[in-house]
């Protein structure tokens, strides 16, 4: 072919068809005399069809590799679960079962068989194994200690020649998960310092890192990212039997942390690339190093700082080396996860503490030991998370727009439902923000509920527990206070005419239970109350064919709080429904006695 001859040659081509009939009108035009052969039998014509099968599967490699590179195109899961990562939203894939399991031992009375002996009365240590019926592995995410006076306590044995107490059956509540404990050992005794060391320490199924230790006895704890240097750690509370909280929360610095890596070829740790062995622990640049600069001339010019440079470290943390490390983790052993009611069978393996244990008769505590029995009163049951690709992708985007901040009011209240329960639960929370204040002051008002299902005001430490959690998302100017909402208790006295061929008193009383089942749930912080669901309610009665009068009254002091609060004040104009203040929330304390109705 002779030089500098202009040849149109065209690259977007991409298909097999396109692409051997570019080389066919090729061949035709520039070598007319050397190959004009062009039957699908010919010779030519196969080396036509396999250049173009070669060009065909390099388009499409090309254009799989570039699709692969974004979120928007990617079809691959494990690249999916990458791009999401990338992004800041982790994708476990293993899905974990969550409940509350009842326990009960036999405690020997006291002398005079009035109550439980308290010397032997024990601890379930956090940790306990226990198996289900149908052969699915929980563990004890929390000590039980059966001495809680909000224990429930029964008699259990009877002396046969007099009929004194002799033991007594406490039940104890606790949160379980599922998943077998699995302890692996890693030796890094001969190996050399790696930076951002990657350990895998099992398949996909694990669900959680329970605990990293080294061979000296440092603990590693896991972040979500290695730049972050403090986390929560759990402590117990001295005062937990006044404040019914069991944990404290405080921020505590660490240089060994982890972050966990999972995809579709196993579960990996990754660590930092700080070792041990230098001497600058802090690596935090100085600001008058940056912010100021020396120069010979008598003028300056404006100069930014990048806060970042403020914050830089050459750690990420510390990589291990030259140690042992044990790794306790947890993972499913079974494919379905549910648990019907009453579906927990036994307590595996377990530890119980007693006080001045030493003391204390073996054949009692022998007795008390193997008492231990578990049970369910509702069904356990695990939420899917094997989500479609859509799916994943939408998550990964809203995950990244929110930044893991809070912002708005839903943001508040989510994150301190989101609080672990072991430092302190809230049943209701109200986020107000102040119109007046100019330095974003925010009011939290929050409300606990005890065992029998009764709003009460949340102590200080559940409080103190939320200003810690929420230490970690708020914005740096927004101010959190804390409040109790007031709460205020009702009752309803209704009259309604009845159909003269229903027995009135079935009708009353079915009237009574569809408006305890309307309030089933308790109320939301400033929810109001409205006359017409309750007519609504009464309405719709079997058996009712008008409902004269709803009136609304106040009930305070004694067994009900002891706010007052009149609501002919928050009348709304039409009748038709109370206003409640933003700082108050209402409760039909007992139904039983609360309702008062009328028929005719």
């Amino acid at each position: 072919m002779a030089k500098g001859k202009n040849i149109p040659i065209k690259y977007t081509n991409r298909d097999f068809d396109s692409i051997k009939d570019e080389l066919v009108k090729y061949a035709k035009r520039y070598y007319p005399n050397s190959y004009n052969d062009f039957t699908k039998a010919s010779f030519g014509s196969m080396m036509f069809d396999m250049v173009a099968y070669v060009g065909d599967m390099l388009s499409y490699y090309v254009d799989y590799q570039a699709n692969e590179s974004f979120l928007d195109t990617s079809v691959e899961f494990a690249n999916l679960r990458k791009h999401a990562r990338s992004l800041g939203y982790s994708y476990s894939g293993v899905p974990v079962s969550y409940g509350i399991a009842s326990f009960f031992v036999i405690v020997p009375a006291n002398a005079d068989g009035t109550a439980p002996d308290s010397s032997y009365i024990p601890t379930l240590k956090k940790g306990a194994t226990i198996a289900s019926s149908n052969n699915v592995s929980f563990v004890l995410l929390e000590d039980i200690d059966f001495a809680n006076p909000k224990n429930d306590v029964i008699e259990a044995r009877y002396d046969e020649a007099n009929g004194g107490v002799t033991y007594y059956a406490i039940r104890g509540h606790g949160q379980v998960s599922s998943g077998a404990l699995n302890i692996i050992e890693i030796d890094l005794t001969d190996t050399e310092f790696e930076k951002f060391k990657k350990i895998r320490i099992g398949d996909d199924t694990v669900s959680e890192v329970v605990k990293v230790i080294d061979a000296e006895g440092n603990d590693y704890y896991e972040v979500d990212y290695l730049s972050q240097e403090t986390v929560l750690l759990e402590t117990t509370n001295p005062t937990a039997l006044e404040d019914g909280v069991r944990s404290i929360m405080k921020p505590y610095v660490t240089s060994r942390r982890f972050v966990v890596e999972q995809d579709n070829t196993g579960t990996y740790l990754q660590f930092g690339f700080g070792s041990e062995d230098d001497t600058d622990d802090s690596a935090l640049s100085d600001p008058s190093a940056i912010s100021i600069k020396l120069h010979a001339r008598n003028h300056f010019t404006d100069r930014s700082v990048d806060p970042s440079s403020l914050l830089g470290t050459d750690k990420l943390g510390i990589s291990p080396v030259n140690t042992t490390l044990k790794i306790v983790y947890r993972a499913n052993d079974s494919t379905n996860l549910n648990v019907a009611a009453n579906g927990l069978s036994k307590v595996t393996n377990y530890e119980m503490k007693f006080l001045n244990e030493n003391s204390l008769s073996n054949s009692e505590l022998s007795i008390v030991r193997g008492s231990l029995e578990v049970s369910n009163d509702e069904p356990i049951t695990s939420q899917s998370i094997e989500y479609t690709t859509e799916e994943i992708k939408v998550r990964a985007k809203n995950y990244y727009a929110t930044q893991n901040r809070a912002v708005s009011k839903q943001d508040y209240e989510a994150l301190v439902y989101n609080m672990p329960p072991k430092f302190g639960a809230v049943k209701r929370v109200n986020a107000v923000s102040d119109p007046m204040s100019t330095n974003r002051k925010l009011a939290l008002y929050v409300v606990s509920e005890n065992r029998n299902g009764i709003l009460e005001l949340s102590n200080m430490r559940i409080k103190n527990n939320i200003k810690t959690w929420l230490s970690q998302y708020k914005g740096i100017n927004d101010q959190v206070e804390i409040f109790d909402p007031y709460v205020v208790n009702f009752g309803i006295d209704f009259e309604v005419s009845a159909d003269n061929r229903f027995n009135k008193e079935e009708v009353l009383s079915e009237c009574f239970k569809n408006i305890k089942d309307k309030y089933n749930n308790k109320f939301y912080i400033g929810e109001p109350i409205y006359i017409t669901d309750i007519q609504n309610v009464l309405s719709k009665t079997r058996g009712v064919v008008d409902v004269k009068t709803v009136k609304i009254k106040n009930l305070y002091g004694g067994s009900y709080s002891s706010t007052p609060f009149d609501f002919d004040k928050v009348i709304s104009k039409d009748g038709s429904y109370y206003k409640t203040p933003k700082n108050v929330i209402l409760e039909l304390r007992f139904p039983d006695i609360d309702l008062k109705g009328k028929i005719k």
